[in-house]
């Protein structure tokens, strides 16, 4: 792929910058917050539908995404990510319960540290993925958008 079809670009949202990262095909990378990612800045047709269709589901106008997504991780990762993506929209799951649906229950840790290299956070829901009493995984900025998001799915706001 050449290089100068990979383009990136940062998005104003009710929570702040996102910045967008395009292989010219397939949306790369979500960026929570202004970034620098691989190729030219600037928007492009992939950046702007992943941006509107983010913009629909902050809105409580999207429940699920079509944007085209090649993200870049191990064979275990990326295996990971599509059971993350499956989890309906409004649900979560813990990391246990999706090592559990993986086949290999005691892997709840790997699958944890797979969701941290989640290249494209919101287009995969890793927030729907909570602790076992319920929370929110991770701390700080992290711990606060996945709660705002599973509030944004709560039934009374769908």
């Amino acid at each position: 792929m050449p290089s100068d079809a990979r383009t990136f670009y940062t998005y104003p949202t009710t929570f702040g910058p996102i910045t967008i990262g395009s292989n010219g095909t397939a949306v790369t990378a979500i960026i929570l917050g202004e970034s620098s990612l691989p190729g030219l800045r600037k928007p492009s047709a992939l950046t702007n539908q992943a941006a509107n269709e983010i913009m629909e589901y902050l809105a409580g106008k999207r429940t699920v995404f079509t944007v085209p997504c090649q993200l870049a991780g191990t064979a275990f990762q990326q295996q990971v990510w599509r059971a993350v993506a499956n989890i309906p929209y409004g649900q979560t799951r813990t990391a246990r319960d999706l090592a559990e649906t993986l086949g290999a229950p005691d892997s709840f840790r790997a699958v944890g540290a797979a969701l941290k290299k989640c290249p494209a956070p919101l287009l995969v829901p890793i927030h729907r993925i909570v602790s076992a009493a319920g929370k929110p995984l991770g701390s700080g900025q992290a711990a606060a958008v996945a709660r705002a998001l599973l509030h944004l799915e709560a039934p009374t706001h769908s």
